[in-house]
């Protein structure tokens, strides 16, 4: 009986460190591949186009000339700016890494790596900034366009809210 129950405890322990060793190696695996994403500069750049984007954000929504003074704007600066910080690349590094960890098998971190340091995959990884700002340019064209509608869509909610209350 001892003996049976030492060779279980052998074999846990065996198991134990396979399955180690297997999220080591994934995580090494998911590292080298938002290394070769260029996550963190792509992430930098994200910023960097956000931060040109949102004055004519604010214009879009239509904000009044003394909200939009230099200390506004310098505020809201300080704010993009502290995000940033928190949101750097040191700071989430381990969290996307913990991601992809999550979402991906070792089998697929490793094609994808593959395909990251393929000269498509290169290719694509220079793009995604350019991809990311001309999506965002869509995302704030279509916005502009449909505030009418979210706003008539809030109004008559509130109407049909206000209507109900009555009764």
């Amino acid at each position: 009986m001892r003996r049976i129950a030492a060779v279980m405890l052998i074999c846990v322990f065996a198991c134990l460190a396979t399955a180690s060793a297997d999220e080591a190696r994934q995580h090494a695996l998911a590292e080298e591949l938002v290394n070769a994403m260029d996550m963190d500069k792509n992430l930098e750049q994200s910023y960097e186009i956000v931060k040109q984007m949102i004055p004519a954000q604010i214009e879009q929504m239509g904000v009044s000339e003394s909200e939009t003074s230099e200390e506004a704007k310098a505020r809201m600066q300080a704010v993009i700016d502290f995000m940033a910080k928190e949101f750097s690349w040191e700071n989430i590094k381990e969290e996307y890494i913990s991601i992809y960890t999550a979402t991906f098998t070792e089998e697929e971190l490793a094609e994808l790596v593959e395909f990251y340091k393929s000269p498509v995959g290169r290719r694509f990884t220079e793009k995604q900034p350019e991809l990311m700002k001309r999506t965002m340019e869509v995302t704030q064209r279509r916005m502009k366009e449909i505030m009418p509608k979210i706003k008539k869509f809030v109004e008559d909610m509130e109407e049909k809210e206000a209507a109900k209350n009555k009764d």
